[in-house]
């Protein structure tokens, strides 16, 4: 009983070291690319390539000050794919026909269903455990 609750404890103690980590997010309007991350700070500086199907750079950009780049009015090629490239590692690919039609919120980008969640999935566990502590 004591190596499964020294487990569980040290999944829990690890867990939120894992969960700190920030998210890349990247939304398109009215031709612009907007991108953000999870903290909503603009992702300014972020680097921006359109690449077709066989992954050849069509174009490659960085993004404004605000985490906004317009969506170039030509291109020398059918692009397949746009990736958005910040400082520390993040990386977010998004499709081109997205970027094209828009993209919204997806509903796991909202907080009160992230911490929806959170809480289920802390209680249940809480209950778990309580079940199990009880049954010896």
């Amino acid at each position: 009983m004591r190596i499964v609750l020294f487990c569980i404890f040290c999944i829990l103690f690890f867990l939120p070291s894992r969960a700190n980590a920030h998210g890349l997010y990247v939304s398109s309007e009215g031709g612009r690319l907007h991108a953000n991350f999870s903290d909503h700070s603009p992702a300014s500086g972020a680097v921006v390539t359109v690449v077709d199907e066989d992954g050849i750079v069509i174009v490659r950009d960085t993004m404004d000050e605000k985490g906004t780049w317009m969506l170039p009015e030509s291109l020398e090629g059918v692009p397949e794919f746009v990736i958005v490239e910040a400082p520390g590692g993040h990386l977010t690919r998004v499709a081109w026909q997205g970027v094209l039609h828009g993209t919204s919120k997806g509903f796991f980008d909202y907080l009160s269903v992230r911490i929806a969640i959170g809480v289920t999935v802390l209680g249940g566990g809480g209950f778990i455990i309580r079940r199990l502590i009880n049954k010896s």
